[in-house]
């Protein structure tokens, strides 16, 4: 089972954190970890009324840290709880601070600028773009604890080699984490992988009008096939790493949905009721400007669920180089 041993948590006042603060505190409980909450300042931090004196910000900033120090005092029994501020809301400064504290966990509620019902606002998807370690957004309408889980998975083959191999491990990352998220929560495992079949739309063309419809059918068969059992080989590489009592408390499904991943995955989560999608951001490493996938991007943008984002190994955050 995989471990988070220094977990920070933004705290955003544009939005209730009421609900994410606790799911960030109950995960670093349950994993023994270090927990620090940076408070962010926005413009809804400081009212219009304040002074402009030496006197009066000073006053304001303690009363401001006083209350902050309330909010953690609840949880001080629980868990190891530290603070730090930064006097904006900027993700530049928290991704330099996770660089600078070796977070390995990133936890802040989803803030929706109520564009087109998306969930994830613009600052929500610099976090995703360039956070080095993993993100989880917690949405503010998610009110109850996650009953069940998605992996997202890409088990699909013939990537050149050295992407393949970093997809590759990336679906390792996804499945371990969302192996270890379910037995924390008790929660159920969907593990979901969205396949398409190469040459389909060639032999439904002209050109192939001498094929029967049953032997299209029958190729179409075999991609299933052949992404159930890629998406089962996964599964037994990862249990692995798991003790037999783990891996007997949890039986996940292994689903495989035909179509396009930017349609069929917030379909399908949306379908199942999902409470959280654990999924990769990025797909290659290494390539100027290619800090998030467009496949990911447009995921991001119709899901209505909690997200889990993770990005492969050997990620370097531009912000940190």
């Amino acid at each position: 089972m995989l471990t988070f041993q220094n977990i920070v948590y933004v705290y955003c006042d544009k939005v209730d954190n009421q609900v994410s603060l606790a799911k960030a505190v109950t995960f670093a409980e349950k994993n023994e970890a270090k927990l620090t909450v940076i408070f962010t300042f926005t413009d809804k931090t400081i009212p219009d009324s304040l002074g402009l004196s030496t006197d009066d910000i000073s006053q304001f900033i303690n009363e401001k840290e006083q209350q902050q120090d309330d909010i953690l005092a609840q949880y001080a029994d629980r868990i190891s709880i530290s603070k730090d501020i930064i006097f904006n809301d900027k993700y530049l400064d928290v991704v330099r601070k996770v660089g600078e504290n070796n977070f390995d966990l990133l936890i802040k509620p989803s803030e929706s600028e109520g564009l087109l019902s998306k969930l994830f606002g613009s600052n929500d998807m610099s976090y995703l773009r360039n956070c080095p370690c993993p993100v989880w957004l917690v949405s503010g309408e998610e009110a109850k604890e996650s009953h069940t889980i998605v992996a997202a998975v890409d088990v699909t083959e013939g990537y050149p080699d050295e992407e393949q191999s970093t997809r590759d491990n990336l679906n390792v990352d996804i499945l371990k984490t969302a192996y270890t998220l379910a037995l924390l929560k008790n929660a159920q495992l969907k593990i979901v992988s969205i396949w398409s079949a190469k040459h389909e739309s060639i032999l439904k063309s002209s050109i192939f009008s001498h094929k029967s419809e049953e032997e299209t059918e029958g190729y179409l068969s075999i991609e299933k096939q052949r992404a159930m059992e890629n998406l089962n080989t996964l599964k037994q590489r990862v249990i692995e790493d798991f003790t037999t009592q783990d891996v007997e408390l949890l039986t996940p499904e292994l689903v495989t949905i035909k179509g396009k991943a930017r349609e069929e995955l917030p379909n399908y989560a949306n379908s199942i009721d999902a409470d959280l999608v654990v999924m990769g951001t990025v797909a290659r490493v290494g390539i100027p400007g290619f800090i998030i996938g467009n496949t990911a991007e447009s995921i991001l943008y119709r899901l209505n669920q909690s997200v889990f984002a993770i990005k492969p190994q050997g990620y370097v955050s531009p912000i940190l180089k």
